[in-house]
């Protein structure tokens, strides 16, 4: 009976074995399966627009309370979209993500937008008003420009730009007699006969190299699309419409014409910047009087734990012995909402060589600022300049943009001048403006 019993017991420890080493088995098998899987997940990163609930002291949630009203402080919550940098867990792998993005690219090869502007100024107070030209006594101006956009994509990491602008209207300057611009979007391209025109504005070749560190372009280009650049005042289309807040005035550089350009980014904050510009736009002698600027600018977080760039650039330009100049720009955001800017400028030139002998400008663009108008933004400047033939003229601007949606913008503004240099006078010109920005 012993011998039964023990004979009993070693066979129920083989079969438990036996079931254990089977549930061993499926198990590994899960893990290798489960491995298996984990070498398709990608991290990736994704802007998203994500729905938030907020109250008017800023506390955040991603779902309204039943009351509508903050769990934490009881105030009322209102809701607002805003968009949001997401990392998540793609089952994919990065050559299969690669071939994708590689058939996306070729799929979409060219690339066709399209940009209005349309500008309203009344000029309100001035000693000018009555003279203009024509004896008509002009006070009101009207401008618009429009681009077409064409991006191509021949190859991998290089793109095709071209860029075709009208525009109708010169702005008030011809009257007022500014130097530093009432209105950098005008330009007239109409022929005597009063027909509008259309031209070539920007048409270039654009590649990166050495692990996309290296930018080179070649081709028609406008120079300060790439130098003298600052966050808050740098497009006459969305941001500030005076010309001295958009460039800095000692920059002089040539209009749009045969250039090439190098930036490369070191990937640790600083990035250099070469371009040279033909100053003849025909076509002919490109490289008989060139325009060359180089370019230091260095982007940091040490000042309030918040984003700031700082640029530094010298140019030269030839076929004018003295007339060489250099500039800073600075933008600092002094909260995720406020930041800051300031210009500076110096020409080492005569009479005869350059206009402006020095300019600086400075100014606050504030973001949001209403909570129930998170995109709009309102922001002022002030700056100063001084003609090399010893007048001084300053300028200030205060503009609010009502952004209705993705496409289309709504900008109210107010710009002063003092002692337009161009008159030689101490007059005081004041015009409020209006401007409709459109893009799709």
């Amino acid at each position: 009976q012993i011998q039964d019993d023990s004979s009993h017991d070693q066979k129920g420890v083989a079969m438990t074995e036996g079931r254990v080493d089977k549930r061993i088995k499926r198990l590994e098998d899960v893990i290798y399966e489960l491995k298996d899987r984990a070498a398709l997940m990608d991290m990736t990163e994704e802007i998203r627009r994500v729905q938030e609930y907020v109250c008017r002291k800023g506390h955040v949630f991603s779902v309204m309370s039943e009351d509508k009203k903050c769990p934490i402080c009881g105030l009322k919550q209102k809701a607002r979209s805003r968009f949001k940098l997401q990392k998540f867990a793609r089952r994919e792998s990065i050559s299969e993500r690669i071939a994708t993005a590689v058939e996306e690219e070729f799929e979409r090869r060219v690339i066709i937008g399209a940009s209005g502007t349309g500008i309203f100024q009344q000029l309100i107070s001035s000693d000018r008003q009555g003279k203009s030209r024509d004896k008509r006594g002009k006070k009101s101006f009207a401008e618009g420009s429009f681009d077409l956009l064409f991006i191509a994509k021949p190859l991998l990491y290089t793109t095709f730009f071209m860029d075709l602008e009208s525009i109708g209207g010169n702005g008030p300057d011809e009257i007022i007699g500014s130097f530093s611009g009432l209105n950098d979007d005008s330009g007239s391209l109409q022929d005597d006969d009063g027909v509008d025109r259309v031209s070539v504005r920007e048409v270039w070749l654009q590649s990166f190299l050495l692990d996309e560190r290296l930018r080179l372009v070649g081709g028609k280009i406008d120079l300060t699309n790439y130098f003298d650049s600052n966050t808050v005042a740098n497009d006459e289309t969305t941001q500030f419409i005076t010309s001295a807040f958009v460039n800095n005035p000692t920059l002089e550089v040539p209009v749009n014409g045969p250039g090439l350009l190098a930036f490369f980014d070191t990937r640790k904050g600083l990035t250099f910047g070469l371009g040279l510009q033909s100053l003849d736009n025909s076509g002919t002698n490109i490289t008989d009087d060139i325009y060359g600027i180089a370019e230091i600018g260095y982007r940091s977080h040490f000042f309030f734990e918040q984003e700031g760039s700082y640029r530094l650039w010298g140019r030269t330009k030839g076929g004018m012995e003295n007339n060489n100049g250099f500039g800073v720009s600075l933008d600092q955001n002094l909260t995720t909402r406020l930041t800051a800017f300031a210009r500076y400028g110096a020409n080492e030139s005569e009479v005869d060589d350059a206009t402006i002998a020095s300019a600086w400008s400075a100014g606050l663009r504030l973001r949001s600022p209403f909570f129930s108008r998170v995109n709009d933004e309102v922001a002022f400047a002030f700056g100063m300049l001084d003609v090399v033939d010893g007048n001084e003229e300053s300028a200030a601007e205060l503009y609010y943009k009502f952004q209705v949606n993705d496409q289309f913008a709504i900008t109210p503004s107010f710009q002063v001048v003092f002692d337009p240099a161009g008159r030689g006078s101490n007059d005081t010109a004041s015009v409020i403006g209006i401007r409709t920005q459109l893009e799709f």
